[in-house]
C-alpha cells in the first residue's frame, strides 16, 4: 500500500511524461491536446475550465473542452462573477486551500448534483493557487471526470495545478503578443460595440445589458454580432478576450464589493 502523498513509478512515469510534453506547448491548440493527452492519464476528464488573473485580479477564464453537450451559455452561466459555479467553488478553496472534489455522487445538503447535472458538468475537481496578497492566482476545474474521487485525485491536482497554470500563462502571453504584433481589424469596432463588450466581460446577459443600456435586445445581439464579426471570433468569450488583447476593452471586472 503506497502512503497518501507518494507516487507510485508508475504514476511518476505519468507525470514524468506530462511535464516533459509541456515543454512543447506554446499556443492554445497545443494545450488543448497536451491537456486531452499526456494529462489524461493521470485526470481523465472531458472539460477543464481553468484561468488566470491579471495585474489587476480579474480572472481571464478560459475552457478546453471535448464534450459536445457544454454549450456556451452553460460556460457564460459557470463562469459569471456574481453567483456562478466557479465564484463559488473559488471562495469555498479559499477557506480550505485544499482541492475540492464534489462526485455526481454524493449529494449533500447544497443540491450539488441538480446543479451540475443542469451545467452538463456532472463532477467537479477544483484547485486554486493563491498569490502573496492572499488572492487566487489562477484556478482549474475539471470535470466529466472518470476517476475515484479520493486522495489520489487530489494529490495529482494538487501536483498539476502550478505547472498547468504557468503553461496558460505562457500560451496567453504569446497570443497577445501575436496580436499586438498583427494589425487591428479592419473594421474598427465602435464606441456602442465596445460598450456592450464591457458588458459581457463582466458577465452580463444579453437582457441584462439590454436593459443597463437601454437598448432592445435585439439591438443589443447586432451590436454583438458585428463586433464578433470584425474581430473575426466565433463567440461572445473569444470577443472579449480579443478586444482585452487588441486594447478595444480593459482586462477588468466590476469589484463584488463595489456599492
Amino acid at each position: 500500500m503506497h502512503h497518501a502523498n507518494e507516487l507510485t513509478d508508475e504514476e511518476c512515469g505519468h507525470l514524468a511524461r506530462i511535464l516533459l510534453a509541456s515543454r512543447r506547448v506554446t499556443l492554445r491548440h497545443h494545450f488543448f491536446n497536451w491537456v486531452h493527452g499526456p494529462v489524461q492519464s493521470l485526470i481523465p476528464h472531458e472539460i477543464l475550465l481553468c484561468g488566470v488573473a491579471d495585474e489587476s485580479g480579474y480572472l481571464l477564464h478560459e475552457r478546453f473542452t471535448a464534450c459536445r453537450y457544454f454549450k456556451d451559455d452553460h460556460y457564460h452561466r459557470v463562469i459569471h462573477p456574481g453567483d456562478g459555479l466557479i465564484n463559488q467553488l473559488a471562495q469555498e478553496w479559499h477557506s480550505a486551500s485544499e482541492p475540492r472534489l464534489i462526485a455526481a455522487l454524493h449529494d449533500e445538503a447544497g443540491g450539488w448534483n441538480a446543479r451540475l447535472t443542469d451545467l452538463e458538468l456532472k463532477n467537479v475537481a477544483f484547485h486554486g493557487m493563491g498569490w502573496i496578497n492572499g488572492q487566487i492566482k489562477g484556478y482549474a476545474s475539471f470535470s466529466r471526470v472518470r476517476a475515484p474521487f479520493d486522495g489520489r485525485l487530489a494529490l495529482y491536482i494538487d501536483i498539476l495545478l502550478p505547472p498547468l497554470l504557468a503553461i496558460l500563462a505562457r500560451v496567453l502571453a504569446n497570443e497577445a503578443r501575436m496580436h499586438n504584433h498583427s494589425k487591428r481589424p479592419t473594421g474598427l469596432i465602435t464606441a456602442r460595440e465596445v460598450e456592450v463588450l464591457t458588458w459581457v466581460r463582466d458577465g452580463k446577459t444579453n437582457d441584462e445589458i439590454a436593459a443597463i443600456l437601454g437598448l432592445s435586445m435585439l439591438t443589443v445581439k447586432n451590436h454583438l454580432r458585428h463586433a464578433m464579426k470584425k474581430l473575426v471570433v466565433r463567440t461572445r468569450g473569444q470577443a472579449v478576450a480579443k478586444a482585452i488583447a487588441l486594447g478595444f476593452l480593459r482586462a477588468q471586472g466590476v469589484r463584488v464589493d463595489a456599492q
